[in-house]
């Protein structure tokens, strides 16, 4: 925007009701222009409507005056032209195909899953985007960094080409063979070197490593912290001297605070040996383990095994927490006063102790599985610090063993705080694939079906689609909130969800079912018109994308 621009633009946010306007003077084309306009506005220019016309009249002269004389800056001494863009060598979708403006209809919009569903079928078939469409996906990448993984594959070398020549489009890490781009880390902003060391670190963790052992010192808090969160991709033994050093050395108190929740994800880690030490202290014989054959090793082991046959009464507290703060436990980044009004001093030391060791520590310590423990806990004094932490520490490194103990005992989170149905799904969300949809089958239900389908636990991966058993029992639930009395305001976001993750042999069905249900009841259609019309649209871009890639 030029200066005059600039100025007419400051008069409008002044209101011309306040002051009339002004145009500047200038002895050019558009200059003599403007002020011809303001002397045919003459003495209306008093008359409030008038004066603003007049401005907007005047900001269209100049934007048209400037889109016409546009002048590309000259090339300096020493430019050179951009590269030629490399040879496409898959196939590309015909411009002339129904897909090419269904698509582009869909780019522009925010519904991540109906974008990936139309990459996907491309990327299935080893087609690349057709050259009108690369602006619009390009464009569609740059808000949402969900769909650039899929993106990068099908965009292919003319659109990697040209987004690399638009800082706004220069989104992709990788090269359009999906191999990480080295130029990405050198020059690109820090997105894209986020991008590049993920996938560095997917493929070759200790090169990812090296990389930033080279740059920590150049990179701010921020940066590090950001790049230390994706050690956790291929995270081992190899990289604890370096997340060792971080804890004891960084300056930023974040970074520390992420190197350690790596280190307590390593069983061997040298951390998590001194908090098990630790915790060890702090487990009586109740909660000791069973048997000789333990992990337990030396006097400790011999001591805990020999109180446990003298069994006590089951009102006896398994666990102890230290009476006094030691200091040393602060280069751990234990602390000494809980910032949680609901923990006092001591469960506080036990839970930051406790999340500091993975889940596995405490069946391998005990000699008990996580449902004992669990049991073990909910008699305990420290129960509220102890559930936090393992928690907690699932949240951190999900463990399909005990999201399954915490789903059956009802001790997640959500339930303890009384939302046990998001509570519920966040633990389903951990288990293995087949068994986890199998939870869902089990759980969903017209009260469940918003956790489900909108919930902070609902299936996170834009390719998911539903089972054809737990689609059908989804229907069914929504159906059900149809034909219930009163107004679901819900209905809309959850109709178009369900559009979105139902397989799309479903669809049809499903369109049927839903529409019999708004037809139930006098004032029902009026309710749910505008959800059923937008679910209806959906399913239909879904079929029409189906039919033109089948």
């Amino acid at each position: 925007m030029n200066a005059t621009l600039r100025l007419l633009g400051a008069q409008a946010l002044l209101g011309t009701a306040r002051r009339a306007p002004e145009f500047p003077v200038a002895d050019t084309p558009p200059g003599r222009l403007l002020q011809e306009l303001a002397g045919a506005a003459g003495d209306k220019s008093a008359d409030p409507e008038a004066a603003a016309r007049m401005l907007v009249r005047g900001a269209g002269v100049l934007t048209v005056c400037a889109l016409a004389g546009y002048v590309p800056a000259a090339s300096g001494e020493g430019d050179v032209a951009p590269p030629v863009c490399p040879a496409e060598s898959r196939a590309m979708l015909p411009e002339e195909s129904a897909a090419v403006d269904l698509c582009r209809d869909i780019f522009s919009g925010k519904l991540v899953r109906l974008q990936w569903e139309a990459m996907t079928y491309l990327a299935e078939r080893g087609m690349v985007l057709p050259s009108s469409l690369i602006v619009p996906a390009l464009n569609m990448g740059r808000w949402n960094s969900a769909v650039r993984p899929l993106l990068a594959r099908v965009i292919g070398e003319r659109g990697l080409w040209l987004a690399a020549l638009n800082p706004d489009w220069n989104l992709f890490a990788t090269s359009a063979a999906g191999e990480p781009d080295p130029d990405a880390w050198d020059h690109g902003r820090p997105a894209q070197r986020q991008a590049y060391f993920q996938a560095v670190r997917a493929h070759d963790p200790a090169r990812a490593r090296e990389l930033f052992e080279q740059d920590m010192n150049a990179m701010d808090a921020g940066e590090r912290t950001a790049l230390l969160e994706l050690f956790s991709i291929g995270l081992s033994m190899e990289d604890e001297d370096l997340l060792e050093r971080l804890l004891r050395k960084d300056r930023g108190r974040e970074v520390r605070r992420t190197a350690a929740a790596l280190l307590a994800r390593l069983p061997e880690s040298r951390l998590v040996a001194r908090m098990g030490e630790r915790l060890l202290a702090c487990m009586t014989e109740r909660a000791a383990p069973e048997a000789e054959g333990s992990s337990w090793t030396g006097g400790l082991c011999r001591a805990a095994s020999g109180l446990f046959r003298r069994l006590k009464a089951e009102r006896d507290e398994p666990f102890a927490p230290p009476e006094t703060y030691d200091p040393a436990w602060a280069a751990d980044l234990v602390s000494e006063k809980s910032p949680h009004k609901r923990f006092g001093p001591r469960a506080w030391w036990l839970y930051q102790m406790a999340a500091g060791v993975p889940l596995s520590w405490w069946t391998e310590h005990s000699g008990k599985s996580p449902s004992d423990l669990l049991a073990l806990a909910a008699r305990s004094e420290w129960k509220d610090a102890l559930l936090t932490a393992w928690n907690d520490v699932l949240r951190r490194d999900p463990n399909p063993e005990w999201a399954r103990a915490l789903l059956e005992s009802g001790q997640g989170d959500a339930a303890r705080s009384g939302d046990g149905r998001s509570g519920q799904f966040a633990l389903v969300a951990m288990l293995p694939p087949a068994e986890r949809e199998a939870e869902r089958i089990r759980r969903v239900a017209p009260e469940t079906l918003g956790d489900l389908l909108l919930g902070p636990h609902a299936p996170a991966d834009p390719g998911y689609r539903m089972s054809p058993e737990l689609a059908d029992r989804a229907v069914a639930a929504a159906r059900a909130r149809m034909t219930a009395t009163g107004r679901d305001y819900g209905m809309t976001a959850l109709l178009r969800e369900l559009a979105l993750v139902l397989p799309v042999d479903r669809l049809d069905a499903a369109a049927r079912v839903l529409g019999e249900a708004a037809g139930t009841g006098g004032d029902a259609p009026p309710r749910y018109s505008e959800a059923l019309g937008e679910f209806s649209a959906l399913a239909l871009r879904r079929r029409t994308l189906h039919a033109c890639f089948s």
